[in-house]
């Protein structure tokens, strides 16, 4: 049967662990703070020593994506081992690491790949991603897996809290969540992503209301089914536990919890929570 490999980029914000387990190939976007050279996003640069960064030093990083000849570069690796390439990556409408392993696509003319936009970021790429992996393991063909990926893609569902919305501005990230900037002193926006654009769901006061919230949401959202999810955070560690504790409350937890990388928190900022969650069908 022919072998099938998953790609990604390092805004999945996938666990190492995670990666190694099911042979996941990973391709940095890279990070660059003023005056230094770009940071692989993982290897250079991990997610405590980025924060640390940019919290204490008060540091404004900026993100640049893979360039086709580092896509072309794993692809080749990938071809030598025989068999199909599945590249799955952060939404085009955040960043243009999509076109660019489209273009790393065509400098290895005869090998299958396809390349997919998953219209999601952080953990929202990283579920597709563990699912398309899983499947892999499985020894499922490669159009099982597309049906796969495509039917979850729209069955995403990103919802997150920050801080603040100052990081999402400066990086032009900010979609239609524009509408809740200039929002008063503990305000806490509630958003989520819409075929990968941010938008504004709710304003909510203090950070234990928000955490509340967030889990009436997937609950509204999921009407009592089974659910896989993902709790992903911002240099927040206690917060992230006292999220999966209210999330345990109410579903079952085989959750995976998730740091945000260089890349991402670069646009999120420090003290993001956030569930990514989709309604387990029958397998």
């Amino acid at each position: 049967m022919n072998k099938v490999f998953i790609v990604t980029d390092s805004t999945a914000d996938l666990p190492e662990e995670l990666c190694q387990a099911y042979g996941i190939s990973v391709v940095p976007l890279k990070v660059i703070f003023p005056g230094c050279a770009p940071l692989l996003d993982g290897v250079d640069i991990d997610a405590g020593e980025f924060y640390r960064r940019l919290v204490e030093n008060r540091e404004l990083s900026s993100t640049s994506q893979p360039t086709p000849a580092e896509f072309a570069t794993t692809y080749l690796r990938l071809q030598a081992a025989g068999g199909s390439i599945i590249s799955i990556h952060i939404s085009s409408a955040m960043s243009g690491t999509c076109q660019s392993a489209r273009m790393g696509k065509a400098m290895v003319p005869g090998t299958d790949i396809e390349v997919i936009d998953s219209k999601s970021v952080s953990m929202g790429l990283g579920e597709l991603v563990l699912a398309a992996a899983r499947a892999a393991r499985a020894g499922k063909s490669k159009q099982e897996i597309l049906e796969l990926i495509y039917g979850l893609i729209p069955k995403i569902n990103v919802y997150f809290i920050v801080d603040s919305l100052d990081y999402l501005a400066r990086g032009g990230r900010i979609g239609k969540a524009r509408a809740f900037l200039g929002t008063i002193l503990n305000i806490k926006p509630l958003l989520y992503l819409k075929d990968g654009i941010v938008c504004p769901y709710e304003k909510l006061r203090g950070r234990a209301k928000a955490m509340e919230r967030l889990v009436q949401v997937v609950q509204e959202h999921t009407g009592g089914k089974a659910i896989k999810y993902a709790l992903v955070h911002g240099n927040d560690p206690a917060g992230v536990k006292q999220l999966r504790q209210k999330m345990n409350e109410k579903f079952s937890d085989d959750s995976v919890i998730s740091s945000l990388g260089s890349v991402v928190g670069t646009h999120a900022g420090p003290g993001v929570l956030g569930v990514v969650f989709y309604v387990q069908e029958n397998e």
